[in-house]
């Protein structure tokens, strides 16, 4: 009998190194990970023990063990499933992708070594004055090659301009052209694109050959590239199925915090997840029960938005998906701010539907779309609504940190923390970015901050921080 694929990568229990049983479940849930599964120490635990009770040679066996352990939602399952199946190969395919890996490795070196010795002739002399980043190179040697030359040659004619610090003039304008293209590539080629050049990978290539493969696959459903796509990417003719799976989620959620329940020593209703857990050394017989009681606590909600130009349709998306959590919920405070303050909470007690209310919001504010000016903002929350600061309200703050004098707004931010339960940052700009934004380094030590440009992301972080 031919020994099925999954025997080959798993099921060697026997002896150390690569081949083990547990390091391929390491490194299989290490994947999971990378793709935004939440797997704890102790579900790997489980996993592993599971996979003592069933049938190595038996491919699903192995996948339906897996699955019932690390497997929480339909959006893990598909991961999961797509992971397993590209992850537990026979060695002939590892040894293909290896080789093609690194065929394409050199490729991509060969050409940002050309695109960095394009952009240094270019700015000959001044080359050794400029740093590029990464992403600015990668950008560059994406780009046509029409372009690339009628870049580089608009930079030769400036070269002659009598100007004070020529080389910082023009690195400017070469950055700005390189910061144009690449937004411009995201948005005609796609989030697949956006998220195979901004990907978290492990670094060891195997492992990323797999979450590469799977973020391709998984991301080709319509409905899925819209969860996980920028929301500032979002195209109108997908406006209303966008607004119809945000009101569906924040729905889903709100429910999930109504419902939630606590661990419990007290008998009153038994939690038979931790009881199968718990067992699981017995052989799955209830020995030992966990009990479980009704969550007590509704936290309250302070949201403020940053709705300057850049930030205005995030903050869009972002005041529908909270006012979608009222019924679970105390009570929603909400602010926006550019240059200075808005207190909105009023607009959102009419029951008038949330697009007429944006409609009337966006209308009668005098910030929306302007600059940003958060120190000036915090200064105005605290001199007319500090007392809304109470030991059990969550703050969320919605903006990308680029602001005019973060420090100055970083000690307000501080004062403000001093008063709250906890203060959620979302981050419309990649992770990736954030150490070129003065703004995260000022802010981070009083917040808790996170990537958030993806309806996926803001639902995923509002779920983990409010049912914890």
């Amino acid at each position: 009998m031919e020994v099925d694929p999954v025997t080959r990568a798993v099921a060697r229990v026997e002896g150390q190194g690569e081949n083990t049983l547990h390091h391929n479940l390491v490194r299989f849930t290490h994947i999971l990970r990378h793709m935004g599964v939440r797997v704890s120490m102790a579900e790997t635990l489980d996993a592993y023990r599971a996979l003592t009770l069933v049938d190595l040679t038996s491919r699903e066996q192995v996948k339906a063990a897996l699955g019932a352990v690390l497997v929480k939602n339909a959006s893990d399952r598909q991961i999961f499933s797509l992971a397993f199946d590209r992850f537990f190969v026979p060695p002939e395919e590892k040894t293909r992708r290896r080789t093609l890996r690194k065929q394409l490795e050199e490729e991509e070196r060969r050409r940002l070594a050309e695109a960095r010795e394009k952009l240094n002739q270019a700015l000959s002399p001044w080359s050794t004055e400029v740093n590029f980043s990464p992403e600015e190179i990668q950008t560059f040697a994406r780009m046509p090659a029409r372009e690339q030359k009628r870049l580089t040659e608009l930079i030769s004619r400036m070269h002659g301009n009598p100007v004070n610090n020529p080389g910082h003039l023009i690195a400017r304008v070469m950055q700005s052209a390189l910061n144009y293209w690449r937004y411009y590539l995201l948005k005609t080629q796609g989030e697949e694109a956006r998220r195979q050049l901004e990907a978290e990978l492990t670094g060891e290539t195997e492992m990323d050959d797999v979450i590469a493969g799977v973020a391709a696959d998984f991301y080709r459903d319509p409905d899925d590239q819209l969860l996980h796509q920028d929301m500032q990417q979002v195209a109108d003719a997908d406006l209303k199925k966008f607004t119809l799976a945000l009101e569906h989620l924040s729905t889903h959620l709100a429910r999930r915090l109504s419902r939630r329940y606590r661990k419990s020593n007290r008998r009153q209703k038994l939690d038979m997840r931790r009881t199968i857990r718990r067992n699981i050394a017995f052989g799955g017989s209830p020995l030992k029960l966990c009990y479980r009681s009704r969550r007590r606590y509704r936290p309250r909600l302070l949201l403020i938005c940053d709705v300057s130009a850049s930030m205005a349709r995030y903050a869009r998306f972002v005041l529908q998906f909270i006012y979608g959590l009222s019924s679970a919920v105390r009570d929603i405070e909400s602010f926006v701010f550019s240059e200075d303050l808005e207190r909105v909470t009023p607009y959102f007690r009419r029951n008038d539907g949330f697009v007429p209310v944006m409609t009337d919001l966006v209308n009668a504010s005098r910030q929306w779309g302007k600059t940003t000016d958060f120190n000036v903002a915090l200064k105005t929350f605290h001199r007319h609504w500090r007392h809304l600061l109470t030991g059990d309200t969550m703050v969320i703050i919605v903006s990308d940190t680029k602001t005019i004098t973060p420090q100055e707004a970083a000690r307000e931010l501080a004062s403000l923390r001093e008063r709250v339960r906890e203060v959620l940052w979302l981050n419309p700009v990649p992770r990736k970015q954030w150490p070129y934004l003065p703004g995260v380094n000022a802010f981070l030590p009083y917040v808790r901050m996170f990537e958030c440009y993806s309806l996926h992301h803001l639902e995923a972080i509002l779920r983990r921080q409010m049912l914890k």
